[in-house]
């Protein structure tokens, strides 16, 4: 199944009893963590093995402290959309402070963020 292409997803569909369920609980419940999300983020990752290969990605964006924002990462922006990935940005100062073992784990969210900055669009070739 593409991300995004709205395909259905393999399983029973949900009965009505647990479609009361949920609207039941979706009236009780507040989704509070949903609520900090504050700002969303389209960009384009490139495929680390083949960057000729390319992704549109959603990045809803909590800012946790100056330094640390929490993404949830969606494979578009529509209702169906699928969840591809939870990611967190540290700032300069954070990721220098790593030992240099931990830095190994993380990857730079640079070219990401001046690709949505500047040109709002996908990488041409």
């Amino acid at each position: 199944m593409p991300p995004g292409d709205g395909s259905i997803l393999p399983g029973k569909p949900m009965t009505m009893g647990q479609q009361v369920l949920d609207k039941g609980a979706q009236m009780k419940r507040s989704l509070m963590p949903m609520k900090h999300i504050k700002q969303h983020v389209c960009t384009f990752a490139l495929y680390s093995h083949d960057m000729t290969r390319q992704i549109e990605t959603h990045h809803y964006v909590t800012r946790l402290n100056q330094d640390f924002l929490q993404c949830a990462v969606y494979d578009s922006d529509d209702p169906s959309a699928r969840l591809i990935g939870l990611e967190y940005i540290l700032s300069g100062r954070v990721f220098d402070a790593l030992s240099p073992e931990e830095q190994k784990l993380w990857h730079s969210h640079a070219y990401e963020v001046a690709l949505h900055v500047s040109s709002r669009r996908p990488f041409q070739k």
